[in-house]
């Protein structure tokens, strides 16, 4: 499995986490729940697939 294909099913995981949370899940919880998202989609926007680019 590729790097892009885990970051897109941990990205798909946390936003199901976030989705289906808890009326009751303490804030600082969901805090961290969003930057884990932010970061994951970042390191997800910025991958370089060397499969793509290649011009050989």
């Amino acid at each position: 499995m590729g790097r892009r294909t885990e970051l897109e099913e941990e990205l798909d995981m946390v936003q199901k986490r976030i989705d289906n949370a808890p009326e009751n899940t303490p804030e600082d919880m969901k805090e961290a729940w969003e930057k884990e998202l932010a970061s994951i989609s970042f390191e997800l926007n910025n991958l370089y697939d060397d499969d793509e680019n290649d011009f050989d």
